[in-house]
């Protein structure tokens, strides 16, 4: 491994031992050779560490780190502070990646000095997951691909083709840009990029989208993406729109843009709010009508107080 690699993928690990050698080889299988695979082993109990080790002592690109459980975000904060890449790739551990991915980004990043560069997605996943497939969905068809534009309005073009996906998996980042506005995943907090890649997107200056699918996400039952729906989700949903919404009072600009962010996000979380309990559903309510009220479409409200009733009708 050189000194400064030019890239640094962080990978996170938490109880993906099925899984996590298939991501590690898409990894070392990339045709840009020069980067470094920081692993960030989260507390996982399983078998998880001993696969980890097994890579690091094959190639020396890769390294092992270990923390006691503190969740994705912590694990991801801890890899930034250890990279030392020109540009960083958040990969999760039970994913993959195409093996051109890390020389496309990176070419395109230096040739038109980029802060970063977003694309695509494909899914797979187990036969018997089939139906759990078709729900997912992460391409853009209209959004101009290749041209050089300011993150917020390459923000503002993707909500208004209503093609938007926060996923940090799939964001090539300059590291200078993240070190620049000391910009982190937020601990503690569910869906912690919804706010992160908007925090992004309203700070960077040139961007583009690749319309290539180089990120493959599985999709499996028992991850965290398909786990089940809960009262503290929708919490931290409004929790990120409180940040997004004092950021861009601080930053003075940008707030049209948040606004219309948040109404998506927010429309969204209310709708899928309708398979908990009536006491969480109420507590919803309660949150909506306490300031968010203008951000929610009257069919969002329906649903969530009376589409659970109705559907054992």
């Amino acid at each position: 491994m050189t000194e400064q690699p030019l890239i640094s993928i962080i990978m996170p690990v938490y109880n993906t031992e099925q899984y996590v050698d298939a991501a590690i080889e898409s990894v070392i299988k990339q045709e840009f050779k020069d980067f470094e695979l920081l692993l960030i082993n989260d507390g996982s109990p399983d078998h998880s560490a001993q696969i980890l080790q097994k890579w690091a002592d094959h190639d020396q690109r890769v390294q092992v780190f270990y923390q006691h459980n503190q969740g994705l975000s912590a694990a991801r904060n801890k890899g930034l502070s250890l990279a030392k890449g020109k540009y960083v790739y958040f990969m999760d551990s039970d994913d993959m990646v195409r093996p051109d991915t890390l020389a496309s980004c990176i070419a395109y990043c230096d040739e038109w000095h980029l802060d970063f560069v977003y694309f695509d997605a494909a899914v797979f996943g187990e036969e018997k997951d089939a139906e759990l497939l078709s729900g997912f969905y992460y391409s853009r068809n209209k959004v101009f691909p290749y041209a050089v534009c300011t993150g917020p309005q390459a923000l503002a073009s993707q909500l208004d083709h209503g093609e938007f996906f926060s996923s940090a998996c799939m964001l090539f980042i300059k590291k200078e840009l993240l070190d620049q506005h000391a910009l982190k995943f937020e601990v503690g907090l569910l869906h912690e990029d919804e706010l992160f890649t908007i925090l992004l997107y309203l700070q960077s200056k040139r961007v583009a989208y690749l319309s290539q699918q180089f990120f493959l996400r599985r999709v499996r039952a028992d991850s965290i993406m398909t786990s089940s729906l809960k009262l503290y989700n929708i919490q931290c949903y409004f929790k990120i729109a409180d940040l997004l919404l004092s950021f861009a009072d601080q930053q003075g600009e940008n707030m049209d843009i948040v606004k219309q962010y948040l109404k998506s996000m927010l429309n969204a979380a209310v709708w899928k709010a309708h398979v908990l309990p009536f006491r969480d559903r109420c507590t919803v309510l309660f949150f909506i009508l306490k300031g968010w009220l203008g951000y929610i479409r009257a069919r969002s409200l329906f649903v969530l107080l009376f589409k659970k009733f109705y559907s054992y009708k």
